[in-house]
């Protein structure tokens, strides 16, 4: 975990402790006028008692995981937003590993400052975005590929609480796809995926014999038919009890391209996801005045494309920030989607965070620029932009976990 991350952490827990009835009293290190801290909380809360009942059972020690799926664009990609809110909620509920990270930065593009990424060999990248590869790219929204065996990717976890024992490999596995050797930072062998194996499609879950916080994979030829190795994500695993935060964040992705991702959709299964956050739209408002009139249908598409493969899975759905048109421009356009999502939220009966609002509405993106919240371009928020929005994030949980678990307890004295 990086020096700015664990500061931030330190403060917000600074003031936390543990009541009777396991509440979390927890306090912010930062106050801005225009946050609007009393409206933030997950509206239509009572759709989130069973994720709550799982935080609550880990709060009392049991066993097992509860796992978390963020989906999103760039702002989730980046994973300053998320992993603050994955490393607030695993300081409370526990830490059971990184979850679903994406090499970002041997594919050239950003990748979670929680892992750091290298390879050898020549690769080559897609992502979900593009239409005509879209639906064939796995659960990380984005693919690398090589055609050399002997090519390496190497993944490192940078603070040593994420080192992990297990691992869940998401590849094209067939007749053509080469076998991956997994070796750690002294070329030990540690685990060995076959391109065919009884596990589930384009899977497979290894066991390691310890935990490490580094591991390389390696490509294997042993058959004439393997030309190719196509790595769509890699989730980092321990056997620790907590919360496990997934996140798959594609730059310039929209509703509509989730919707067309069917192997990323059909791979969340793996993750066993409990709560299932879908942030976007973005880039839908960033079309104004010539949005897509299909966006709300996209919407409850996504959402009943996820009901179906995940049935016990919560979704929450979020709303975007105020941002601008053109780096100084008002942009109605967010308000526009901000509203079609809210409206998706009550025709599903899901539960939804409103950050638009609480973040300060309509022209919040003035307020958040003169702050240094809010990049150059208008669009993207700077690291203590996201992290604040982490933080907002997680203290919405917690406010309806908290009433969870008042209302239980008053039930029970």
């Amino acid at each position: 975990m990086n020096k700015r991350i664990t500061f931030f952490i330190g403060l917000f827990f600074a003031g936390l402790t543990t009541m009777a009835q396991d509440t979390l009293v927890f306090q912010s290190p930062v106050s801005y006028s225009f946050i609007k801290n009393k409206i933030n909380v997950i509206g239509n809360n009572e759709t989130l008692e069973p994720f709550y009942t799982r935080l609550n059972e880990l709060r009392e020690g049991a066993h097992g995981v509860v796992s978390i799926l963020h989906i999103g664009d760039s702002h989730i990609q980046a994973d300053y937003l998320t992993g603050m809110t994955r490393a607030l909620l695993q300081k409370a509920f526990g830490n059971a590993g990184l979850g679903l990270i994406f090499p970002g930065r041997v594919a050239r593009t950003n990748e979670s400052p929680s892992i750091y990424s290298t390879l050898t060999g020549t690769w080559e990248s897609n992502r979900t975005t593009y239409s005509q590869h879209g639906s064939s790219i796995g659960i990380g929204g984005n693919a690398i590929k090589t055609e050399k065996a002997g090519s390496v990717i190497n993944i490192r976890a940078i603070s040593a609480s994420d080192a992990f024992n297990r691992m869940t490999l998401f590849f094209q596995k067939d007749f053509t796809s080469f076998n991956i050797m997994v070796k750690d930072s002294s070329n030990q062998l540690l685990a060995y995926a076959g391109s065919f194996t009884e596990e589930e499609t384009n899977i497979s879950k290894l066991i390691l014999p310890y935990p490490v916080k580094q591991v390389q994979l390696e490509t294997v030829k042993t058959l004439p038919t393997q030309n190719q190795f196509t790595l769509a994500g890699v989730s980092l695993e321990n056997s620790r009890p907590g919360i496990r935060y997934n996140i798959t964040g594609v730059n310039g992705a929209k509703y509509k391209h989730y919707v067309a991702s069917t192997e990323l959709l059909n791979q969340t299964t793996a993750l066993s996801p409990d709560l299932i956050i879908l942030s976007m739209g973005v880039n839908e408002a960033a079309d104004h005045p010539n949005m897509d009139k299909l966006f709300g249908s996209q919407v409850n598409t996504l959402i009943a494309e996820l009901r179906k493969r995940n049935p016990d899975a919560i979704i929450l759905l979020t709303t975007p920030m105020d941002f601008y048109k053109k780096r100084t421009r008002r942009n109605p356009g967010v308000q526009i989607i901000k509203n079609k999502i809210l409206e998706s939220a009550a025709q599903n009966k899901l539960p939804y965070w409103d950050l638009h609002e609480i973040a300060g509405g309509n022209h919040a993106a003035d307020k958040w620029k003169k702050e240094d919240l809010l990049q150059s371009d208008g669009i993207h928020y700077t690291r203590k932009g996201y992290e604040l929005q982490g933080y907002l994030l997680y203290e919405a949980i917690i406010k309806g976990y908290n009433k969870h678990v008042l209302d239980r307890y008053s039930k029970t004295h």
